[in-house]
């Protein structure tokens, strides 16, 4: 995971200006978070891969008692400085430095986006071991089997690959973690100028 830690360092800057804001043209994923806030309730949650933390920022103005995690030191900067009242702290998705049950809730907004299916396999069985009993874990992601490859992003030379996902392969490893799922939906795309162009797939699972 070095050069994907590297690869968000060196562009943080550049994706935080280009995302921080991006829920505002999305009505899906609002109605998708506050969903999991009202559900959530006043437990702990924290959003893993939070890149510039507006998720994490969001699901607070909701009333959530969110925090974040991201790999990047760079990015948990970056979200620091848009959303100073919140706590951001660095940590990898496949090692969560929180104690067993001990999470109401976590939120992974595209951030398995790096993971092969061995990764993601662990960081759903990490995602289930940090969740209390009937604790939420809340999933979006691009829907496919392509892994595309980038050496440059936002003018940064850099060394990361995106993968897509089945979503009928995300439900079969969140039941081998110990994971029910209790809604699955999926949308395509908003307009180029929104978002990238790929299916989405939004799934809320609770741990048994």
């Amino acid at each position: 995971m070095e050069s994907t830690r590297t690869s968000y360092d060196r562009v943080a800057r550049h994706y935080a200006g280009a995302i921080a804001g991006e829920l505002a043209s999305k009505p899906f994923d609002r109605d998708f978070l506050d969903r999991f806030a009202e559900r959530v309730g006043s437990g702990r949650v924290v959003e893993l891969g939070c890149g510039p933390g507006h998720v994490a920022a969001y699901l607070a103005s909701r009333g959530a008692n969110v925090s974040g995690l991201d790999l990047s030191p760079q990015m948990v900067a970056q979200a620091k400085r848009l959303s100073p009242g919140l706590d951001f702290v660095v940590g990898d998705m496949l090692a969560l430095p929180f104690a067993d049950a001990s999470l109401a809730g976590v939120v992974s907004f595209y951030s398995i986006v790096h993971f092969d299916a061995a990764q993601l396999q662990r960081a759903f069985g990490e995602m289930a071991r940090v969740l209390v009993p009937q604790g939420l874990a809340a999933l979006a992601f691009h829907v496919g089997r392509d892994t595309v490859h980038r050496d440059e992003w936002f003018g940064e030379p850099v060394n990361i690959d995106f993968s897509s996902h089945e979503p009928d392969v995300v439900v079969g490893q969140l039941a081998d973690a110990g994971l029910v799922v209790d809604s699955r939906q999926e949308r395509d795309p908003y307009p180029p100028a929104v978002e990238f162009q790929s299916r989405r797939c939004y799934i809320v699972a609770s741990r048994g």
